[in-house]
């Protein structure tokens, strides 16, 4: 068994302090996201926290599990389910009261179950706290997110080496994906939200730039079929496109959210123009980054520079919506899209140790797109840019 970890003893005792100011008696969590940010494993298991105490009791893979956790062993036993937390929790004399869970992503079929065998304690849900939670990252999981982009920069070299006219999307794609599981990519990402659906990440060209799919407000790809109408196709990418790449990686856990944009030869002077002015308006934002400055504000400041520069109509736009994408970014840590959202309506402040990912677009007629997006960490002095790919239009 690994040595306990001060981060994650300390985000357990967070938590419970949390819990104690919204009133709630215990928490009960089972999503493997929240079992490896809490105990370090995501074996199926559950973990049981209150105010004074906490507990994991592994469903299966015990061995796995002893061998990943911080937790001493007698904080483990293994069982069957939800059963053996009930009765964990009758002998803490917690019979009644407030159950947190995390309602957001628990199916309704096992929320109903939960109802009944919890009952009389009620039900809230605690997803709120667990993200407001994960928005502030500490020294190991910015490192794991300095690796992720590293991971994803190997994607970016390779396709400066293999892009080609005529080589298709989804060729292009296949070359991404194994530079990136070389580079130690462990193969997967994590979205926050149901039925969500997509294969490795959008590479898009021309056309097919400009066709957005219902699932993303971003640029989507068109894939291969409707089964999973996003990412990768069997389009050939043809001279003077412009090719859109934005596969993130996954690090021990934690991701890296980059966009880049190409363009076999020479681009269309609109598609300079407009990536100029993108990259301009990215500049002027991250320079603005600090603690305590509002997401509202940077997107409204945002906006203002594309209309004085004579931009608005291109800026954040996407396909033949002429209305402008509700937010310019997003935070990253766990999932690819976690809060806080950049958006046009959210007051939230940035604290020191958030990372968000400025993602910025432009589009102008079908297959006029640019995009460009980086992942920054807030600090006391400003921010810093954290993937290491050059930021310019590749032209290739």
């Amino acid at each position: 068994m690994k040595n306990p970890h001060n981060g994650p003893r300390k985000r357990i005792a967070n938590l419970q302090h949390t819990m104690e100011d919204a009133d709630v008696d215990a928490v009960l969590l089972s999503y493997s996201r929240s079992t490896l940010y809490y105990a370090g494993t995501t074996q199926p298991s559950i973990l049981v926290i209150t105010p004074e105490d906490y507990h994991l009791t592994v469903i299966r893979g015990m061995e796995w599990a002893m061998n990943e956790t911080w937790l001493k062993s007698e904080k483990i036993s293994s069982g069957n389910g939800y059963k053996e937390v009930k009765e964990l929790l009758t002998g803490w004399k917690i019979e009644k009261g407030r159950l947190g869970l995390e309602l957001d992503i628990l199916p309704a079929g096992q929320y109903l179950q939960l109802l009944k065998l919890f009952s009389p304690l009620s039900i809230v849900d605690i997803s709120k706290l667990i993200l407001e939670q994960r928005k502030i990252k500490d020294v190991e999981e910015i490192e794991h997110t300095r690796e992720a982009c590293r991971i994803v920069h190997c994607g970016h070299q390779r396709i400066l080496e293999v892009l080609r006219e005529e080589i298709t999307e989804l060729e292009l794609s296949s070359e991404i994906e194994d530079a990136h599981r070389k580079a130690g990519h462990e193969g997967q990402y994590f979205i926050r939200q149901f039925d969500f659906f997509m294969g490795t990440g959008p590479v898009s060209s021309g056309a097919n730039l400009s066709r957005i799919a219902g699932k993303l407000v971003s640029i989507s790809g068109v894939g291969l079929s409707p089964s999973i109408p996003m990412g990768a196709s069997l389009k050939k990418i043809k001279k003077g496109e412009t090719i859109v790449v934005d596969i993130p990686t996954h690090y021990r856990g934690y991701h890296a959210d980059q966009s880049r944009t190409y363009v076999l030869g020479k681009p269309e002077p609109v598609c300079e123009s407009m990536y100029a002015g993108m990259k301009e308006i990215a500049d002027r934002i991250i320079d603005m980054l600090r603690p305590g400055i509002s997401c509202t504000h940077l997107y409204h400041v945002a906006c203002t520079l594309a209309e004085n520069m004579g931009m608005s109509s291109y800026f954040m736009r996407i396909g033949n919506d002429s209305r402008k994408v509700p937010f310019i970014g997003h935070g990253v840590g766990l999932e690819v899209n976690e809060p806080p959202l950049l958006g046009k309506d959210n007051q939230e402040v940035l604290e020191e140790g958030m990372i968000i990912a400025l993602e910025l677009e432009m589009c102008g007629s079908v297959g006029q797109v640019v995009k460009l997006e980086d992942m920054l960490l807030i600090s006391s002095g400003g921010s810093e840019i954290l993937p290491i790919s050059p930021r310019d239009l590749h032209q290739i």
